[in-house]
């Protein structure tokens, strides 16, 4: 019987250039994705550097395109050999984007002398969201009018800029006469108002603010532990006092022309309100205020007088007012004093609203108060205009929703080196960041 061995040589002699092309093909296959995950990730880091340059210097297509090219030739240098790259960068000032398109458009792969060298295309995408300093950043995710000003209301915040997570069609909401001025303006959903509303439009569909002074709050909380009282429903009428600091069980009333003085430290205001009224006034340096428990919020009234800075160091480190997180529905902190304007440092109200100025209807004269015994308390003003902020060096307001109401002018500075208070990390003048967005 004659061998068949001889058999499978000819047709082995014919497939093995198709199994050769296949085992290289594979081969190749693996090669060009690994090739391909790092064009990538160089793209990625050119439009990262493209959107920083840009937040820390302005706009300006020359400079982005070589900082892009640079940060390319970098990223890619000594990795591909014989290959040849070619880029197109696109910056669009007005959505704060960046666009970067990546090719590799040679590469002596095996697989290239049979059936041509292929491309490899990437694409990125940067947004920038801190060229100005942040100053103002509504959390509430989905909360349709979060950020809502009525009536002849006002924030001017020409230096800084203001943010809205809600993914509300109408997450800024601006009616009336009202007028937001910022930097930018920016909205995670959309807005609501007219072009006379606005200086400049919102920006809409931006990425959200994760909350900056998160990790600052629980180090706060951590530090103050669940603190017994120091003092027990404190009521001042006509009077002219300092104040130390401590845990103030029952809040603070302060009332009847009183005139009180607050030494520097942390006041821990625990299930009750820090309430101003009837032409009070109060004033502190380097203090901060921590509001404890369900029962605990901030009422300051119409006719009250404010002037007040965050301390310069500890934990609470420019920020003037905390609200601790309960699981109650948000509280209201309502500042609505006509003449509040010192208030350095930040407001930071996680999960509760900020309610500016009182006069909710727009006819001129504060609404009238609900006193806890659920009774309806007239207003003692006859005109509800207030005015917040003017005289402050910076002031920055994180909360859950924000209402500014007619009648009420917000001024939201941004000299930031004109006082010794710290701005913490996240916002301010150290809230430039920028989003991969791919």
């Amino acid at each position: 019987m004659g061998s068949r061995c001889g058999n499978f040589a000819l047709p082995l002699a014919l497939i093995s250039p198709l199994l050769l092309v296949a085992v290289a093909g594979g081969t190749d296959l693996v090669v060009m994705e690994n090739h391909r995950g790092n064009l990538q990730n160089a793209a990625d880091a050119a439009v990262l550097a493209v959107a920083k340059e840009a937040g820390l210097k302005g706009w300006k297509a020359d400079a982005a395109e070589e900082v892009a090219s640079s940060n390319i030739a970098v990223n890619l240098a000594n990795r591909f050999s014989s290959a040849t790259f070619a880029h197109k960068l696109t910056t669009d000032e007005k959505t704060r984007e960046i666009s970067l398109e990546l090719t590799q458009d040679h590469y002596a792969y095996f697989t290239s002398y049979f059936i041509g060298s292929p491309q490899i295309t990437v694409h990125a995408k940067a947004h920038a969201t801190g060229q100005s300093s942040i100053c103002i950043i509504v959390q509430s995710p989905n909360q349709n009018e979060a950020f809502f000003l009525g009536g002849a209301s006002r924030i001017s915040a020409s230096g800084c800029s203001a943010y809205s997570n809600s993914t509300s069609t109408k997450g800024i909401s601006v009616k009336d006469t009202s007028t937001l001025v910022s930097q930018l303006a920016c909205s995670a959903g959309g807005f609501n108002g007219k072009p006379g509303n606005f200086s400049p439009l919102p920006i809409t569909d931006c990425p959200t603010i994760a909350d900056p002074l998160a990790s600052r709050a629980q180090l706060v909380d951590n530090h103050l532990g669940a603190p017994a009282c120091d003092f027990q429903q404190l009521k001042l009428k006509n009077a002219s006092q300092t104040l130390r600091p401590g845990t103030y069980c029952g809040g603070i009333d302060i009332k009847q022309q009183s005139q009180i003085t607050l030494q520097p430290g942390i006041y821990i205001i625990k299930d009750g309100k820090l309430k101003i009224d009837q032409g009070s006034s109060i004033k502190g340096d380097k203090v901060a205020f921590v509001f404890m428990g369900a029962g605990a919020t901030l009422d300051f009234k119409n006719d009250s007088k404010v002037s007040l800075s965050a301390p310069e160091s500890g934990p609470m480190a420019g920020i003037l007012m905390y609200a601790q997180q309960t699981s109650k529905p948000l509280r209201d902190f309502k500042l609505e004093s006509k003449d509040a304007e010192k208030l350095i440092g930040t407001v930071y109200l996680p999960s509760d609203k900020l309610v500016i100025g009182g006069d909710k209807d727009g006819d001129g004269v504060c609404d009238p108060d609900i006193a806890d015994d659920g009774t309806i308390v007239p207003s003692a003003s006859s005109v509800c205009d207030s005015d917040v902020g003017a005289a402050s060096s910076w002031t920055a307001i994180v909360a859950k929703e924000l209402k500014v109401t007619a009648g009420s002018n917000l001024v939201l500075n941004s000299d930031y080196q004109d006082s010794l208070v710290p701005v913490p990390e996240g916002i301010g003048p150290n809230s430039g960041r920028v989003l991969l967005s791919r």
